[in-house]
């Protein structure tokens, strides 16, 4: 019984442990990409969101197709070659966009965040469903 006990607390303690790494976000306060934007007009951002709004649902639907191709029993290699070259261009357009409007650069270039990265460009302007 004692022994059991003693395990339990231990299991207990090594979840609580392991919840604690997993929960971990490098950097703090606004995250590594909303921080850059302190002394960004918010219209601004409004303004690029809603002149990239066409550009970024035809981003979507690309990645969608390609996703679609991708799961076929035979993809045509040629309809995937020619949307990945699409979805680059559209995230080219988009990052010559944010350039005209004067948001900064992408600063985390040598740093790889994996998953946490990808959540983030969500909700930065610059890099926005890229």
């Amino acid at each position: 019984m004692r022994k059991g006990v003693i395990l339990s607390f231990v299991l207990i303690a090594g979840l609580v442990f392991v919840s604690v790494v997993y929960a971990y976000f490098p950097g703090g306060g606004l995250g590594t990409c909303l921080s850059r934007f302190g002394n960004t007009d918010t219209e601004t951002v409004k303004k690029f969101q809603k002149d990239t709004l066409p550009m970024r649902d035809d981003l979507i639907t690309k990645r969608l197709e390609l996703r679609r191709e991708f799961s076929k029993e035979n993809p045509d290699r040629d309809r995937i070659a020619t949307l990945q070259k699409e979805i680059i261009g559209i995230r080219t357009n988009i990052l010559k966009k944010s350039d005209e409007v004067g948001f900064p650069a992408w600063k985390n270039v040598g740093k790889n965040y994996g998953m946490i990265e990808r959540r983030m460009s969500r909700v930065c302007p610059r890099h926005m469903a890229l």
